[in-house]
């Protein structure tokens, strides 16, 4: 969204206006309300001194008569309708990075278990496990974060038990 489309964007989730002007406005931030305030004091504490043709939307019933051209005229709604297509692409792009921050938790909750669960595992069992595999097991605890990742957890261990199984048959 543009620095201006998005400042006007702020005074209008601050405020309940929308607005439109030239310019830059003196601030970063949109300020807090201030009660009481006119609407001279606040053009200057929110948009500052260096912003000219500073336009409010408001709600206004037309005459009968008026043609609606006139009234496209008078709207100048240009601003808007930027305003709303930055809106839009920010709202999209907000949308899409929580998409993807799901999809990858998901991803992470699929594949991997907290190393409490493995330890869990090991210690909650009936099995007495063989002192090397009590050995394996910690050492891998110890040189993993807090999520165990289940492929190389598996991979270690067929690496461990295809090594025994070689020496094994070396010994045969």
């Amino acid at each position: 969204m543009s620095s201006k489309e998005n400042y006007c964007y702020r005074i209008l989730k601050a405020y309940s206006l929308i607005v439109d002007f030239d310019g830059i406005p003196s601030r970063e931030n949109v300020p807090a309300p201030v009660e009481g305030e006119t609407y001279g004091h606040w053009k200057e504490r929110v948009l500052g001194s260096h912003v000219s043709n500073v336009v409010l939307y408001a709600p206004k019933e037309p005459a009968n008569q008026t043609r609606v051209s006139t009234l496209q005229n008078q709207a100048g709604a240009d601003h808007l309708e930027k305003m709303f297509r930055s809106f839009e692409k920010t709202k999209k792009e907000q949308r899409n990075s929580a998409v993807n921050a799901a999809i990858e938790e998901t991803g992470r909750k699929l594949t991997t278990f907290s190393r409490d669960t493995l330890e869990g595992l090991i210690t909650g069992s009936d099995e007495i496990f063989e002192p090397s595999v009590t050995e394996f097991l910690d050492r891998y605890l110890r040189a993993v974060d807090p999520d165990v990742d289940i492929e190389n957890l598996i991979l270690g261990l067929l690496k461990a038990y295809n090594g025994a199984v070689r020496k094994y048959r070396e010994r045969g």
